[in-house]
Formats: C-alpha cells, structure tokens, sequence
C-alpha cells in the first residue's frame, strides 16, 4: 500500500513551493528590468537636464545666461553635437554695433558648425547650417574679393548638402543660384536661376519674392541694365533697407543714369525708414554730386557713415570724385581703386566705369587675392 501511494505522488503536480519560487524569479527579473530602466532614465535626465535648461534660457532671449552652460556642456561631452547647434544659434542672433565683435560671433558659429561637420560628416543638414554662416559671414566682408571667395566657400557646402541628403523645400536649392551670383559668376546664376523659375509659376510665391530678385541681380551682374529692370517689375517683396524691389531698381536707375526716378526712389526708401541702410545714403550722395549738389552729397556720406563699418564702393566713388575736385589727384585715384575693391556683384556697371576712370589716368584695379578672416575648411 505504500509503495502504491509513492507512484501516485510521483504522478502529482509539483509542490506549490516551486511555483512560489517561479513567480518570484520572474519578479526579481522584471524588478531588475525597472531598476536599470530607472537607472538610464535618471543618468539621461541628468545628462539632458542642463541642455533643457539651456533651451528654455534660450526661448526667453536670454542667450547671455544661456552660453555659460552651452559652454560647459561642450568641455563636458566635446562629441555631443547638440551644445553646438544651441552655441550656434546664440551666436548667431547676438547683435553688436562693433564690427570686431560682430564678426567674432560669425566666426565662432563657424567654428562650431566645423566641429559639427567632422563629427557628424555625413549630414547634409550641417552643411547647409555652414552655408548659411557663410553668407551671414559675408555680409560684414568690404573686399569684393573676399567677399567672392565666401560664397564660393558657401556653395560648395550647398553642393555636399544636396549630395547628401536635404529636403526638397530647403533654402539650399535656391542658395546655389545665388551663391553664384552673388559670387561672381553671373552667366552660371542666371541659368540656374532660370531653372529655379521653370520649376515654378509666376504666380506664385517662391517667384516674386525670391527669384525675380535673383534674376535682377543676376542681369545686374551682367551689366544687362534693361534685362533687370523688366525683371525687377515681378518682384513683390519689398523693404525700405535692404535690396528688394526699390533698392535694386535705384540700383538699376543710378547705373542707367536714370538720376530722376534713382532720386525719387531712394529718397522713398529712406522717407519710409531713415535708419540703418548706409548704402542708400551713399547712393543718393551720388546722385546729389552728380546735379551739383556737393553740400548735400557731403551731408549724405556723413549719414551713410554713421551706419556702416567701412562704406563700399559707392562711397569710395565719391569720395574720388571730391578729392579729384579738390585738386588731390593721388587720393583721387587711391579712392576709385578702392571703390572698385569694394563693390559687389550688382555694380558691374559701375565699376567698368571707375575702371575707365582709372584708366585715363594712366592706373589700373589693384588685383587683391582673398584673404579671409578664417582658414577655409575643405568640403569632404
């Protein structure tokens, strides 16, 4: 009999003390589970905990209060790319009327974006982030030379970043068509701008407040005056300052020698915003020397001054002309050299007349080769 009950309990199920025992490896487990999930969660809030400060700094305007801690981030984890991306929006939104540090701001962004690129080189993002320092760069460059040479630079990262991989939308596509007209190379933007413009209508956006714009300049930069007066006319963004519709046609009504309607639309630039813009107060200087109006042109350069850095080429153009006025034929020429160095892509007119100029009095362009307030970095 008991050696029948010893095969029925062999038959039976296991005691319920192994279950127990189950149930609680599998609990030990899954707690294990938690604990290091908590564990990472907590060394990532603790790691991400300073960026987030940083950003909310940063959403406020309070990019001062904000660099401190982007700064430590970076000595911290040099390979985390997204301290930098912060560092480089800060900087480029600081604003300072001291052109050093004005500059020193854009070049610390494209150091950033440097740094970014050698540890992330196979973003296009990044690049087209380097071409928009470049251009934002450009913007405080006096020399045309240099200033060439920048969006040179710039398109070449616009290349790389289309390679890559960027949206259709983004600004890169239309920054190649300008990068190379702005760059110098006029017959080359102009055909890629008119790829941009057969891609699109003239009704819409994209049109009338990009590459009309783009068309204008490029035909100004061929010194095809009447081209870009027909194409300025589709423009639709417009700005008392900068060289939307009105500022490119008193560009192209001062070169053309238009100085009647170059008056009248200058002067409703600067009635519209008479602060900022030197470069329209130099236009009208120009304007003013040409109808005999010396005392006017002198009180116009004085005011175009106070809101530039270095003047351009229209100023140095003036100031040639009063100097030769003034019987001071060395600063004469000196000052029409000078402006031709200083005028960008859109003064091609103008500036195969100051090389006339030069050229009656036995002188010739001083032939600059770039030299550039960085060390260019090589586009992979």
């Amino acid at each position: 009999m008991t050696e029948q009950l010893s095969s029925i309990e062999l038959l039976e199920p296991a005691p319920k003390k192994k279950r127990i025992n189950r149930y609680l490896l599998a609990f030990l487990i899954l707690s294990g589970i938690c604990f290091i999930v908590l564990i990472v969660f907590f060394i990532y809030f603790q790691n991400t905990m300073p960026l987030r400060t940083a950003d909310a700094l940063m959403n406020q305007g309070r990019c001062t209060e904000a660099m401190p801690i982007l700064d430590k981030l970076i000595e911290d984890r040099p390979n985390w790319v997204l301290p930098y991306e912060r560092r480089i929006t800060c900087n480029m939104n600081f604003q300072s009327n001291v052109f050093t540090e004005a500059l020193a701001y854009k070049l610390a962004a494209l150091e950033d974006a440097n740094t970014i690129i050698e540890l992330k080189p196979t973003t296009g993002g990044y690049y087209a982030l380097r071409d928009y320092i470049l251009r934002e760069t450009a913007s405080l460059e006096v020399d045309s030379v240099n200033l060439f040479a920048m969006y040179d630079l710039a398109n070449q990262n616009v290349v790389k970043a289309i390679e890559l991989g960027v949206v259709p939308t983004s600004y890169v596509y239309r920054h190649y068509a300008r990068n190379l007209i702005e760059g110098n190379h006029c017959e080359e933007g102009l055909a890629e701008t008119q790829k941009l413009i057969d891609q699109t209508t003239r009704q819409s956006n994209d049109f009338g407040q990009y590459y009309s714009v783009y068309l204008t300049e490029a035909y100004l930069c061929l010194g095809d005056l009447d081209k870009a007066l027909e194409s300025a006319q589709t423009i639709t963004c417009d700005d008392p300052i900068s060289t939307c519709k009105s500022g490119l046609l008193t560009e192209i009504y001062f070169q053309s020698g238009d100085d009647e309607r170059a008056l009248e639309t200058v002067n409703y630039m600067i009635n519209w915003q008479p602060l900022g813009g030197a470069w329209r107060y130099f236009v009208r200087a120009l304007i003013y020397y040409e109808q005999g109006e010396k005392e006017l042109a002198l009180q116009d350069l004085e005011r175009g001054d106070a809101y530039s850095w270095y003047g351009n080429g229209v100023y140095w153009y003036v100031k040639a002309k009063l100097a030769f006025d003034a019987g001071d034929k060395e600063n004469g020429i000196l000052y029409l050299q000078k402006a031709e160095q200083t005028l960008d892509a859109t003064y091609t007119p103008l500036r195969k007349q100051i090389i006339k100029e030069l050229i009656t009095y036995g002188e010739e362009p001083i032939r600059l080769a770039p030299n550039l307030p960085f060390t260019p970095v090589p586009v992979p």
